[in-house]
C-alpha cells in the first residue's frame, strides 16, 4: 500500500477524527495547573463557582436535602438557612456525588468538583463534533470546526466553572440537539424526548434550543398541509383548509415535543418552590421567595431592579456587549495577542469588533436557512438569541452566557469547510485544517492556564483557602460570625466569599458589625496582634476569640475616647501615634454607609510612591465594612498610616460631607 492510500484510508477511518478529537480536548486537563482553589482575574469564574460549590457541599440527608448557601443563628439563637433553588437540583446531585469520595479534604473536593466539570465540557464538544458529522456527512469538516469553536475565549475560560448553568447546561443542549438531528434524519421522536428531559433535569437553556426547533417546526408542518390542501380536487373550503391546519397543527410532534418539554419544566420549577418554600417553614409567600424574586429580575419583570440598572440595561449597551462576546466566540484564544481578556482581540478596536460581531452573527443566520436540513441549521445558529433578548436582565450581568452563542461559530465553521471542500474536491485540504485546529485548540488550552496565574496570584489563592481551612478546623459546628470583608461581599484577596460558606459549611455563619450574639469566633481580614486572634500564621483571614475582640475593642474605645478629636462633624476623627480612628457613638449601621477617603498630605513628597506623586498625596481610602466594626451601639474605624512626617490630612465621605 503506498503512503497516499494510507493516506485515504486513514481520511477514511470513523476513529481518528474522534481520537484526535479526544487528544485535543485532553489539553484541558493536562494544562489545567492547580485546580485545588480558584482564581481567574475577570469575569464570574470565582464568585459563580464557590457559589454553586457550596450549595452542592451542603446538599445531605442531615439537611433534607435541601439547596442552601449557609447556615446562620439568628438574634434569638435559632437557625435560619438561606435557600438557593434557581436551577434543577440533579446538577447538585451529580457535582456532590463527585465530592462525596473526598470528604475529608476541602481542596481536593475543589479539584474533584472541577473535573468533573471539565468531563462535560468534553462531553458536550463530543456531542457537537457527532452532530455536525450527521450533519455534514465528513468526520473531518465535523473535528475542525469542534476544535475551532470550542478553542474560543469563554469556552476555555468557563470550562472548568463548577455553575450547574455552566457545563452541566452546555452538555445537556449538545445532548438535546444530537436528539434533535437523529429526529430529523431517523425520525426517532421518543430518543428526542428523553434527551430533552434529561437537559431540563441539568438546566434550563434548553428551552431556548426548543424554541425556535419548534417553531420552524410547526411553521414546516402547516406549510405541508397547506401543500396537500392546494393539490386536491375539487379545491376545499375555507373551512376545510382550516380545519386541515389545526388538524396538522395538533398532530405535529414539534407541538407535542414542545408541550411536554414545558410541562416537565414547570415540574422542576415547581419542585424547586416547593423546596424554598419549606425551607423557609412555609412563612414566606410564594411571590416573596427569593427564587421567584429572581426570576422577576431575571426576566425583566421587577420595574425597581429594572429601574436601578437602568443604564446596564439599555439596549444600545447590551448589543453592543454580545455582539462583541459574540466576534470573541469565533477567534481561537491563541490568536487573540496579549495575555489577558481583553474586550477585543489586541488586533481589532471596540468599535471594529461590534461590527464585526454583527456582521458574523447575521451571516450565520442568514446563511443557515440556505443549508439543508435548514430546521437544524437555523436552530443551531439562532438559539442563543432567543435566550439572550429574553433574558436580558441575566446576560447583562453574567458574561458566561456568552457560551450558549455556541451554534454561531458551529454553523460558521462547519458551512465554510462544507463550501471549501466542495470547491477543491480534496480530502487532503480538510485534513490539515483539522490539524491546524487541533494545535490552535491546544496552544489555546495552554494560553488560558497562563491567564492570570503568575505564581503570586496562585500563592494568593492557595493561602487565602489555607487560612479558610485552618479556620475551619478550629470553628467546627460553632457560630462564627465574618465582619463584611469586601464592599458588597464579593471577593478577598482573589478568592470569592462564597468560599468563606464552602470552607465554613460546618459552622454557623453569620455576616454582620459583632451582632449582640454571646461567645462564638470572630472572622476578620485585619491582623489585630491581641490575646484574642486564634491564627497568627494565616495570611488573609484571620480568626478572633469574638469575648476577648470585644474586650480589645472596648479598650481601644477608652483611650481613644480620652483623647482629644483633630476633627469632628459625622465622626469623631483621632491621630494618634500611626493609626487614624473614627469614632461615633450613638451609631447605626447605616451610619458607617459608603466609603470614606482619606488622603495624607506628606512633609517631603519624594516619600510618596511614584503612581501617588502626581496627586501629592498618599491615599487610604476605606469603607467601615474593611476597617470598622459596630459594637455597643459604637461605631469604630482603625486605618493605620505609614511611618513618615505627614503636613496635614483631608478625610470625608466620598459621596457627602465627612
Amino acid at each position: 500500500m503506498t503512503p497516499s492510500d494510507r493516506l485515504e484510508s486513514a481520511l477514511r477511518s470513523p476513529w481518528i477524527p474522534l481520537a484526535l478529537l479526544l487528544l485535543a480536548l485532553s489539553t484541558a486537563f493536562v494544562f489545567a495547573g492547580d485546580r485545588g482553589h480558584f482564581y481567574r482575574p475577570a469575569g464570574n469564574h470565582n464568585w459563580t463557582s464557590f457559589h454553586h460549590l457550596v450549595v452542592a457541599a451542603n446538599l445531605s440527608p442531615e439537611y433534607g436535602f435541601q439547596r442552601f448557601d449557609y447556615r446562620g443563628m439568628n438574634l434569638d439563637g435559632t437557625v435560619h438557612y438561606v435557600p438557593y433553588n434557581r436551577f434543577p437540583p440533579t446538577g447538585y446531585a451529580g457535582m456532590k456525588l463527585a465530592m462525596l469520595p473526598f470528604g475529608g479534604s476541602s481542596s481536593v473536593q475543589v479539584y474533584a468538583a472541577r473535573v468533573f466539570m471539565l468531563l462535560f465540557f468534553t462531553a458536550a464538544a463530543v456531542l457537537a463534533y457527532l452532530s455536525l458529522s450527521r450533519l455534514v456527512s465528513n468526520r473531518w469538516i465535523a473535528l475542525t470546526a469542534t476544535l475551532l469553536a470550542f478553542s474560543s475565549y469563554y469556552l476555555l475560560y468557563y470550562n472548568d466553572m463548577t455553575a450547574i448553568d455552566g457545563m452541566l447546561d452546555l452538555f445537556g443542549v449538545m445532548l438535546t440537539f444530537h436528539g434533535m438531528v437523529v429526529f430529523v434524519q431517523e425520525g426517532r421522536f421518543r430518543q428526542l424526548v428523553v434527551k430533552t428531559c434529561i437537559a431540563l433535569l441539568l438546566g434550563w437553556h434548553v428551552l431556548a434550543l426548543l424554541l425556535p426547533f419548534v417553531i420552524i417546526g410547526l411553521v414546516n408542518d402547516l406549510l405541508r398541509a397547506r401543500s396537500a390542501s392546494a393539490t386536491s380536487t375539487p379545491p376545499p373550503s375555507y373551512y376545510v383548509k382550516l380545519k386541515h391546519a389545526a388538524s396538522a397543527l395538533f398532530r405535529s410532534r414539534y407541538l407535542l415535543l414542545g408541550a411536554v418539554a414545558l410541562g416537565f419544566g414547570l415540574s422542576l420549577l415547581t419542585f424547586n418552590f416547593t423546596m424554598e418554600y419549606v425551607a423557609l417553614k412555609g412563612e414566606t409567600p410564594l411571590t416573596e421567595l427569593p427564587s421567584f424574586q429572581s426570576m422577576l429580575k431575571r426576566t425583566g419583570a421587577d420595574s425597581e431592579f429594572n429601574a436601578a440598572f437602568a443604564a446596564r440595561l439599555s439596549w444600545h449597551r447590551f448589543l453592543e456587549g454580545q455582539f462583541r462576546n459574540i466576534l470573541r466566540m469565533f477567534i481561537p484564544y491563541a490568536l487573540y495577542g496579549g495575555s489577558g481578556p481583553p474586550q477585543s482581540p489586541t488586533w481589532l478596536s471596540e468599535f471594529q469588533g461590534v461590527v464585526l460581531g454583527v456582521v458574523l452573527s447575521s451571516a450565520c443566520l442568514v446563511g443557515s436557512l440556505f443549508v439543508r436540513p435548514r430546521i437544524l441549521f437555523a436552530t443551531l445558529a439562532s438559539f442563543g438569541f432567543f435566550w439572550a433578548l429574553p433574558m436580558r436582565n441575566s446576560n447583562a450581568f453574567h458574561n458566561f452566557e456568552t457560551i450558549y452563542y455556541i451554534g454561531l461559530p458551529l454553523v460558521f465553521f462547519a458551512v465554510t469547510l462544507l463550501l471549501m471542500r466542495r470547491m477543491t474536491n480534496r480530502d487532503g485540504v480538510i485534513a490539515a485544517a483539522a490539524v491546524a485546529a487541533l494545535i490552535l485548540f491546544a496552544v489555546s488550552s495552554f494560553q488560558m492556564s497562563r491567564l492570570g496565574h503568575s505564581a503570586k496570584a496562585t500563592q494568593t489563592a492557595r493561602d487565602a483557602a489555607q487560612d479558610l481551612l485552618a479556620i475551619h478546623d478550629l470553628t467546627a459546628g460553632n457560630l462564627v460570625t465574618v465582619l463584611p470583608i469586601g464592599g458588597d461581599y464579593k471577593s478577598i484577596s482573589g478568592v470569592a466569599v462564597h468560599a468563606v460558606d464552602y470552607y465554613l459549611n460546618t459552622s454557623l455563619i453569620r455576616y454582620a458589625y459583632l451582632p449582640a450574639v454571646e461567645g462564638g469566633f470572630v472572622v476578620m481580614r485585619e491582623r489585630i496582634d491581641t490575646d484574642a486572634l486564634l491564627t497568627p500564621q494565616n495570611q488573609y483571614l484571620f480568626l478572633y476569640d469574638r469575648n476577648g475582640l470585644e474586650a480589645w475593642y472596648r479598650d481601644v474605645y477608652r483611650t481613644v475616647a480620652s483623647t482629644e478629636p483633630v476633627a469632628r462633624k459625622e465622626f469623631d476623627v483621632y491621630l494618634i501615634d500611626d493609626t487614624v480612628y473614627y469614632l461615633k457613638e450613638p451609631c447605626e449601621r447605616a451610619d458607617a454607609a459608603g466609603r470614606f477617603f482619606l488622603h495624607l498630605v506628606l512633609e517631603d513628597e519624594n516619600y510618596l510612591p511614584d503612581h501617588r506623586r502626581e496627586h501629592g498625596f498618599d491615599n487610604r481610602d476605606f469603607g467601615f465594612d474593611e476597617r470598622g466594626v459596630l459594637f455597643d451601639g459604637k461605631c469604630l474605624a482603625i486605618v493605620g498610616i505609614p511611618q513618615y512626617d505627614i503636613a496635614r490630612f483631608r478625610t470625608g465621605r466620598i459621596s457627602g460631607a465627612g
